[in-house]
């Protein structure tokens, strides 16, 4: 038996179907987040004086599977970074910006829970 759709309705049905196909069915996505920090920052450090990492703004972070990207971003001014990956094992990798290119890395895995990484690259301070 065929049914008849409206225009009304077979507009509402193409609607619910981009919406279905939208939502990540089949395709279970996670989150990470975090900062990239450069240290040292004080070319001498002396006792009872704090000199923290500093945020690095403008630094590249690339999700690894392998040799493969399967996301990028840029921190914000901030050093904070987030991306948005489908679940699965991930190399995520900071390079530092400006002069010294030095990187940081960590292993993360990718679930239905949130992941927070603090990468800290090399500022080349000695």
């Amino acid at each position: 038996m065929l049914v008849s759709l409206t225009g009304s309705r077979r507009i509402w049905l193409a609607a619910a179907a981009l919406l279905l196909c939208g939502c990540g069915i089949g395709n279970p996505s996670g989150e990470v987040s975090g900062k990239v920090l450069s240290g040292p920052s004080c070319p001498v450090e002396r006792v009872g004086e704090e000199c923290p990492p500093r945020a690095v703004s403008g630094a590249e972070v690339v999700a690894l599977d392998g040799e493969a990207v399967r996301g990028s971003t840029l921190t914000d001014a901030s050093g904070a970074f987030h991306l948005t990956l489908p679940e699965g094992r991930y190399v995520i990798r900071a390079t530092n910006v400006g002069g010294y290119a030095s990187t940081a890395s960590e292993q993360v895995v990718i679930s239905d829970a949130p992941v927070s990484v603090t990468l800290i690259v090399d500022s080349g301070i000695r």
